[in-house]
């Protein structure tokens, strides 16, 4: 790595934890506003919960295509394009009329975020160095929740001023604004004679992908995971307001105060975590450690019914999420760390992701029922529990050995 790379990379690392940010401000931009936005389509909780999945239809859909393109064209302009398709698609939310043109519109959303996280992880394998991986994906995985924090704070001062749709409009702007400067500023790094030409993975390489345990360990981790994330940053709002009786700011402030506090506290778990497990240990699989214990803590979460009053639910909520995110930071190094050929990080992330994302899509379809029939959120928050703590000593057990697509 040349000096000027040296120092460019850190501009590529700001950009994408920008990316996140604006991607996750997007997205809580529909949880804030999902009370006003419900009662103004006349929503059940159950359509809410439709409504709350509806981007990741064609999220998971197009998680492996788009990183194929991905691996093919590089970072530059599928990044460009994926966050200026999502931001007119935000705008284009703020614009509609009924429910399903609302529904289309976060459909559209779905489509342009799908290679978000394939654009991250090709950043962090081509631009930063191996020993550095866990902290800087962590890191940068903090901007989900900066922006889950941004966009809740913000959307509830917005929706009571200016209504939910203005939200929409101004959000959908800041992306544009990204999308054009990452286009101006960053540049695919240049390939050496002795790289192989970039192909798209094929079906067997795929298969070879679930003989593998490492990888089969991974998955298990990112799917409990982002079950868990895509409750959280559907129905947090709408749960303290339903529990504490709090008004749309008053959720607002308290959803936003839990994310900041977990990303603060992911990014110093996440770096002590690190430190303990390769001081004496160079080897890639014990970043499993860091992962199970991380997912295992974030399985607090379950412990949220025997509470009813705000400053116990918001640190129960702020620490699981600490838990969460620095999981979710290990687990997706590790990824990078294991697989052998490190030119299909974008794609494998893709299979990763449709995988886990098409069960993450069901976490709030599955609340608003759960929500509907029994009142509260009591059996979705044990589920997550054991699933959490199942994961991590999957984790344990699995990740061994190198990642081989062959």
């Amino acid at each position: 790595m040349n000096k000027a790379a040296g120092s460019s990379r850190y501009i590529f690392f700001i950009m994408i934890f920008l990316m996140y940010v604006i991607s996750y401000g997007d997205r809580a931009a529909l949880s804030i506003s999902l009370p006003a936005l419900g009662q103004e389509f006349s929503l059940s909780s159950v359509q809410m919960g439709w409504v709350s999945s509806s981007f990741l239809w064609s999220y998971f859909l197009l998680n492996l295509p788009s990183t194929i393109l991905l691996d093919l064209v590089g970072a530059r302009l599928v990044g460009s394009l994926a966050v200026s398709v999502w931001s007119c698609a935000m705008v284009l939310g703020g614009l509609t009329q009924n429910v399903t043109q609302f529904i289309l519109s976060r459909m559209l959303l779905g489509v342009g975020e799908a290679p978000t996280f394939g654009v991250g992880a090709t950043i962090v394998r081509n631009w930063a160095k191996p020993h550095e991986r866990g902290t800087v994906m962590t890191i940068l995985l903090t901007g989900m929740q900066i922006g889950l924090a941004g966009g809740t704070i913000a959307g509830a001062y917005l929706i009571a001023k200016v209504g939910w749709r203005f939200e929409f409009m101004a959000l959908g702007a800041i992306g544009l604004v990204w999308a054009l400067a990452w286009w101006l500023l960053y540049r695919n790094p240049a390939k050496t004679a002795a790289q192989p030409r970039v192909r798209p993975i094929r079906f067997s390489e795929v298969c070879a992908l679930f003989r593998s345990s490492t990888f089969c360990g991974i998955l298990v981790v990112q799917c409990t995971q982002n079950f868990l994330n895509f409750l959280l940053m559907s129905w947090v709002p709408f749960y303290l307001i339903h529990e504490l009786h709090v008004n749309v700011i008053g959720s607002g402030s308290g959803t936003a105060g839990c994310y900041v506090l977990g990303a603060v506290g992911a990014v110093i778990l996440g770096r002590i975590a690190e430190h303990i497990v390769f001081r004496k240990h160079a080897d890639p699989s014990h970043r499993r450690f860091i992962v199970a214990f991380c997912i295992i803590g974030s399985a607090m979460i379950g412990v949220l019914p025997f509470f009813h009053q705000e400053t116990p639910i918001l640190i129960v909520l702020s620490l699981s999420l600490c838990c969460l995110i620095a999981a979710n930071g290990a687990n997706t190094a590790m990824l990078a760390d294991m697989l052998q050929d490190g030119q299909k990080i974008g794609s494998v992330t893709g299979v990763t992701l449709t995988f886990s994302n098409a069960l993450g899509l069901t976490a709030p379809i599955l609340t608003g029922y759960i929500v509907s029939y029994t009142g509260n959120f009591n059996m979705a928050w044990y589920s997550c529990s054991v699933a959490l703590v199942l994961a991590g000593l999957i984790s344990l057990l699995t990740v061994r050995k190198p990642i081989v697509m062959a």
